[in-house]
């Protein structure tokens, strides 16, 4: 019997698949509305996915963020694949928003990871869903429709050398940030498609 292939998800709420309609209790989709896990289902045999997400995650830069993606490795062995969707947070956190700063401390992380922990695992980089925050006064001007952050993230992965998907235009709940279940399918749907078409 062959040896399924590993998987590491790593990301923020939109891959832990937080449900807005909860408030801040903490309230996520259930597994069948979540991506990664829709993603599992549809690769049982060949891959096994472990998911490592967390609400308000930023990309790592300090030592606790860095514990935590060592011990995700530590509970799913050495990848396959690494796929990472962080930058949500980093972008919302800003004083002032700056996609080119957000995409250069990915590629900053992946650098790091790739001489270390990660050493000779292939990224997948997938850059988070636009946010919309519509006439909002405060938070309009985080808004990423303009598609500026997915082209910054673009822009790490090719010059990384990893693979690289958009979870750009997928659908939104009310509060323009998270992705609603119909979002969810609609990534798992290219993630599938992109390892699809991987080596075997």
């Amino acid at each position: 019997m062959a040896t399924c292939k590993r998987l590491l998800v790593y990301g923020d709420s939109n891959t832990y698949g937080f449900d807005p309609d909860w408030g801040n209790q903490g309230g996520r989709y259930p597994a069948e509305d979540r991506w990664p896990d829709i993603l599992a289902r549809a690769l049982e045999g060949s891959w096994q996915v472990y998911t490592d997400a967390l609400p308000g995650r930023c990309i790592p830069t300090l030592r606790f963020e860095w514990e935590a993606l060592t011990a995700a490795l530590d509970r799913c062995g050495r990848p396959d694949l690494f796929a990472v969707m962080l930058g949500t947070n980093d972008h919302l956190s800003a004083p002032r928003p700056d996609p080119e700063r957000v995409g250069k401390r990915l590629e900053a992380f992946l650098a790091q990871a790739m001489e270390g922990p990660l050493a000779g695992t292939p990224a997948l980089v997938i850059a988070p869903p636009y946010m919309d925050f519509g006439a909002d006064r405060y938070y309009a001007k985080y808004s990423t429709i303009s598609g500026e952050l997915s082209r910054a993230v673009k822009a790490c992965a090719e010059r990384m050398g990893a693979g690289f998907l958009d979870a750009g235009a997928l659908p939104l709940a009310a509060d323009g940030i998270h992705l609603l279940p119909e979002g969810h399918r609609l990534l798992a749907e290219k993630v599938l498609a992109y390892m699809r078409r991987l080596p075997a």
